[in-house]
Formats: structure tokens, sequence, C-alpha cells
């Protein structure tokens, strides 16, 4: 009958372990969660096939070539996404 009492308490004890952790694990994934910001600013940008799409206005300040396009090099840019379209 002892040996019974003690395999129970294991299996409790082994039990209450794995729900608390598996509650810590949940509240670090929702914590991670939060912790991205929605509130981030965001560009506007289009893509080399002329989709346009929203990047975070961090990435754009951390990027090193900060060169301006001409009017020119836009012209040639959708003219060559253009033919290369089918």
């Amino acid at each position: 009958m002892k040996q019974n009492l003690k395999d129970n308490s294991s299996r409790r004890r082994f039990l209450s372990l794995g729900l608390l952790s598996g509650a810590a694990l949940l509240t670090q994934k929702a914590e991670a969660m939060a912790s991205v910001n929605d509130d981030d600013e965001k560009v506007s940008m289009l893509t080399a096939d002329g989709k346009l799409v929203e990047v975070s206005k961090k990435l754009v300040d951390q990027s090193t070539s900060r060169a301006k396009a001409k009017n020119e090099d836009i012209l040639n840019w959708t003219e060559n996404a253009k033919k290369s379209m089918p």
C-alpha cells in the first residue's frame, strides 16, 4: 500500500511540474509576441517586380546606400520590368 502512495505522489509531482513548465513556456511566448511593436512606422516601397510593399522605417534607416534614384533610372527600371513580364 505504501508503494502505491509513493507512485501516485511521483506521478502527481511529474504532472504538476509538466503543467508548470508548459505554463512558463506559454507566458514566455506571449511576452515575446507582445514585444513586437505594431506601432512601428512603415514606409511604402516598390519591389523590383513592381509590387508595393510596406517596410519598417528602422530598416530603411539602417541601410548603407542612401542614394536617391533619378527619374531616368526609374523610367528605365519600369520599362525593363514591363518587358520582362509575360
